[in-house]
C-alpha cells in the first residue's frame, strides 16, 4: 500500500499516520483532539469537527465496527491498513473526477493489542445527507437528486466497488447558484478496473433498501418520480429507466424479505 500524492507518511513503534503535506507540522496531538459533535450525522456516532487552522475546518470519523463485532471489539482494529486503504481509495476517486469529500488524514494510533483508527476530511459548509437536504430544502430536491445521481454514476464509471452505498453517505450542499453532491464513508470500499452489470445493480439495490428499512426515520420520503429521475442521471433514457425498475424490483423484493424489512409502499 503505497502513499497517495501530496501526503507523508508519518510512523512509530505506537502510531502510523498518513498526512496532506500543508498538515505535517501539526503534530499528531492536534489531530487526535476530542472533536465537536456534529448534528443530524448518522452511522456508528462520534463524528465531529475539528478546526485545524482559521481557514480549515476537518470533520473527524473514528472507525467503529458494527454488525456482531460491534459490541465485542467496538473501535478495536488489528491493523491500520483499514484507514489507510479508505484514505488511498478517496485519491483514487478524486484522480478520477468523482466527486468525494476531500482526505485530509489517515491516522492509527496503538493501545495494547488492538489499534484505533480516525479518518480527518475537509468540511463542506452547509452539506446535508441526500434525504435530511431534500427535506430541508423541497425547492431543490430535485436538482438535489440528480446531482447525487451524475455522482454514483461517475463512481460507477471509476470502478467504485461499495459494500455499504446509500443515500446518507451522499452529501448534497447548494453551491452557488446549483447544486453540488459528494461521496463521503467510503469506508471498505475498493476499485475494481470495470464493474459488472450485478456489482451496480447490488449497490442500487442497496441504495434501495437503505431507503426502506429507514423511511420511518428519514427527513423526506422518496417517491417513484424521484427514483425515476435518479435513473435519468444514471444515464438511463425513458425506455432504460423503466427496463431498469423492473430488472431491479425483484433483486429489491428479495432483499427485502431475506432482511424481514417491510415493503416500501408504492
Amino acid at each position: 500500500m503505497g502513499v497517495p500524492a501530496g501526503f507523508v507518511e508519518v510512523r512509530s513503534r505506537r502510531e502510523v499516520a498518513w498526512l496532506r503535506q500543508d498538515l505535517a507540522l501539526l503534530g499528531h496531538e492536534a489531530l487526535w483532539c476530542e472533536p465537536h459533535p456534529m448534528l443530524m450525522v448518522g452511522g456508528r456516532g462520534g463524528v465531529g469537527t475539528l478546526q485545524l487552522t482559521p481557514l480549515l475546518c476537518a470533520v473527524v470519523r473514528p472507525f467503529r465496527r458494527g454488525g456482531a463485532l460491534r459490541t465485542l471489539l467496538g473501535d478495536r482494529y488489528p491493523a491500520p491498513a483499514r484507514v489507510c486503504r479508505e484514505l488511498e481509495v478517496l485519491e483514487r476517486m478524486r484522480a478520477d473526477g468523482v466527486p468525494v469529500v476531500v482526505p485530509l488524514a489517515a491516522l492509527a494510533r496503538r493501545q495494547r493489542t488492538f489499534w484505533r483508527l480516525r479518518l480527518l476530511t475537509e468540511r463542506l459548509d452547509g452539506a446535508l445527507p441526500l434525504p435530511a437536504f431534500c427535506g430541508a430544502d423541497p425547492h431543490a430536491r430535485r436538482w438535489a437528486i440528480e446531482a447525487a445521481a451524475v455522482t454514483v454514476m461517475l463512481a460507477f464509471r471509476a470502478g467504485l466497488l461499495h459494500r455499504d452505498l446509500h443515500p446518507d453517505n451522499v452529501l448534497v450542499c447548494r453551491h452557488g447558484d446549483k447544486v453540488r453532491a459528494v461521496l463521503v464513508d467510503l469506508d471498505r470500499a475498493s476499485v475494481a478496473p470495470k464493474l459488472t452489470v450485478a456489482q451496480k445493480d447490488s449497490m442500487l439495490v442497496r441504495m434501495a433498501r437503505y431507503l426502506a428499512k429507514h423511511r420511518a426515520k428519514l427527513a423526506c420520503s422518496f417517491s417513484r418520480s424521484d427514483h425515476l429521475r435518479f435513473l435519468r442521471g444514471l444515464g438511463f433514457d425513458r425506455t432504460g429507466r423503466q427496463g431498469e425498475v423492473e430488472r431491479l424490483q425483484p433483486q429489491l423484493a428479495r432483499a427485502l424479505r431475506l432482511r424481514r424489512y417491510a415493503k416500501p409502499a408504492r
